[in-house]
């Protein structure tokens, strides 16, 4: 523990040193004027977390146009995909391979960052490393059939519920722990990688509870529901505010806000502080990030290529109106640091995965 916090205080130093915000972006039209002792990023590269089909993907497709203007770099930044969906094969790549010559930065989902957490066997990084150059953030949003209000006839009842999810250590764990807080027996129904796979279940009755993760626009989320709503589905809670959902006009409640409601307390308990910080690393949409100990100069150099793409517009095909939120520079700090957690807290979701984990599998 005392290892990690010195490794993250280490990390918020550089950020605070090296940081510029976005709105003096525009007045620097050279990286040299930022990072004059060798700043400039020779052949500068995106390894890219997951397939062409995933997020991070699709954001390598935007992202690497649009930080060539700032790294003053002829052509589009050169992509390196990886394979699956969530990240986990990439970020080992970065960790495990990556030079800190400020050369390489990642693209990874916030997938990844849950299954570090979540101890999965496959996850051989620690994300809390990274120094993070810019966050899109979204308020994944879960809907179902449920009643979250307990009666007394509850508490000495069987509640299972079905939620859908994409593996035991998937993106929709925060979701499953949710479920237990509101005194639910969670039963994961794993294999759901797309959302659309996972409504479908949901309106067939196969599955009683979902997490949509994917960043929507206020009418792609009404058009998507509406089909659901005959059969009695409806929106439950959202993990976030960062990205106020709403749904016909409404605004839908965070977890917390539904809990106070539901329970007349706010949630509290170091589960509830493990689902914090699962919650948050799944807020996360994709998030390019530099190793740690990348020379300043260079983390300048590509925070200067980030501020140059927000103030020219070049991602608002990204952002505008499309349920994300894009958060550069020091500002990645605290967010970060969400993520990343307490020891306590993570020891205390390893520790409530390890008890449920087997029934679940037993089916």
């Amino acid at each position: 523990m005392r290892m990690r916090r010195r490794q993250f205080l280490a990390m918020a130093g550089l950020s605070a040193l090296v940081g510029i915000p976005a709105a003096h972006a525009g007045s620097l039209t050279h990286v040299a004027a930022i990072a004059p002792a060798g700043g400039a990023i020779v052949d500068p590269t995106l390894l890219v977390a997951g397939s062409a089909e995933s997020a991070a993907g699709r954001w390598s497709t935007v992202l690497a146009p649009a930080l060539a203007q700032g790294l003053e770099s002829p052509s589009p930044l050169p992509t390196h995909l990886t394979s699956g969906l969530d990240g986990v094969t990439g970020a080992n790549q970065f960790d495990t391979r990556t030079v800190p010559d400020g050369t390489t930065a990642l693209l990874v989902p916030g997938a990844a960052l849950v299954a570090s957490l979540a101890g999965d066997p496959r996850a051989h990084y620690d994300f809390g490393r990274w120094v993070p150059l810019m966050f899109s953030l979204v308020s994944p949003i879960v809907v179902g059939r449920a009643d979250l209000h307990r009666t007394l006839r509850d508490l000495v009842r069987d509640r299972p519920i079905r939620v859908a999810v994409s593996s035991d250590h998937g993106i929709e764990l925060a979701t499953v722990m949710a479920m237990a807080m509101f005194g639910f027996r969670p039963i994961p129904v794993m294999g759901f990688a797309a959302p659309q796979e996972a409504l479908a279940a949901l309106r067939d009755g196969k599955v009683d509870v979902v997490q949509i993760s994917d960043p929507m626009t206020p009418e792609a989320l009404d058009a998507l529901l509406a089909p659901l709503e005959q059969s009695g589905v409806t929106p439950l809670f959202t993990l976030n505010d960062t990205v106020r959902a709403t749904v016909h006009g409404q605004p839908v409640q965070t977890f917390a806000e539904r809990f106070s409601q539901e329970r007349g307390r706010a949630p509290t308990g170091l589960l509830y502080e493990a689902w914090k910080v699962v919650a948050a690393a799944a807020s996360l949409d994709i998030g390019l990030v530099l190793p740690m100990l990348t020379p300043p100069a260079q983390v300048a150099a590509w925070r200067h290529a980030v501020g140059v793409a927000v103030t020219q517009g070049a991602l608002d095909p990204l952002k505008n109106d499309s349920g994300r939120a894009l958060v550069s520079g020091p500002d990645c700090g605290r967010y970060l640091h969400d993520m990343t957690g307490e020891i306590s807290a993570v020891l205390m979701l390893r520790r409530w995965l390890a008890v449920h984990t087997p029934e679940w599998r037993l089916g």
